[in-house]
């Protein structure tokens, strides 16, 4: 399964700025709603505030990717926004958060969202790669970014 199988571009909202931590949560789940992906969009976040209650799905280098396997989750599926202010969201190198990708992945649906977890990281550890995420002009430029970098690897 490939990045952009389960990323659309009414998935991502590029230039977002929501105040903290929350409003990036409540950001991602909105792009959840809107691709179809959630049942119960109340009870997703719950999920993703339960996982992040066991550590910060921020990795640093301005990344952070929340997810959760949840029974309000209809079908797998990626939301990404970019804050260029960026919010502070727990990284352990203590920088803000710029670059976000949530992973709603269905409770029962296997390991998915560890698989769409690895692939992820591969990518973003490249900064070059995260710079054309940050970038990018419109949800296209974002998508065709991402395309390019699967195709290469």
């Amino acid at each position: 399964m490939r990045i952009t199988d389960l990323l659309r571009p009414e998935g991502i909202s590029l230039g977002a700025a929501p105040k903290d931590k929350d409003g990036a949560l409540d950001a991602l789940v909105k792009l959840q709603q809107t691709c179809g992906n959630l049942s119960d969009p109340k009870a997703y976040k719950a999920d993703l505030l339960a996982r992040e209650a066991q550590g910060s799905t921020a990795i640093g280098d301005g990344i952070a990717v929340p997810h959760a396997k949840s029974a309000a989750v209809q079908r797998p599926g990626l939301a990404a926004i970019t804050v260029p202010g960026g919010v502070d969201y727990g990284a352990p190198d203590g920088k803000p958060s710029n670059l976000f990708f949530a992973i709603a992945a269905p409770a029962e649906g296997g390991d998915t969202h560890l698989e769409i977890l690895s692939r992820l990281m591969v990518l973003l550890m490249d900064a070059d790669f995260r710079s054309k995420l940050l970038s990018a002009k419109d949800p296209a430029a974002f998508l065709a970014a991402i395309d390019a970098a699967e195709r290469e690897k």
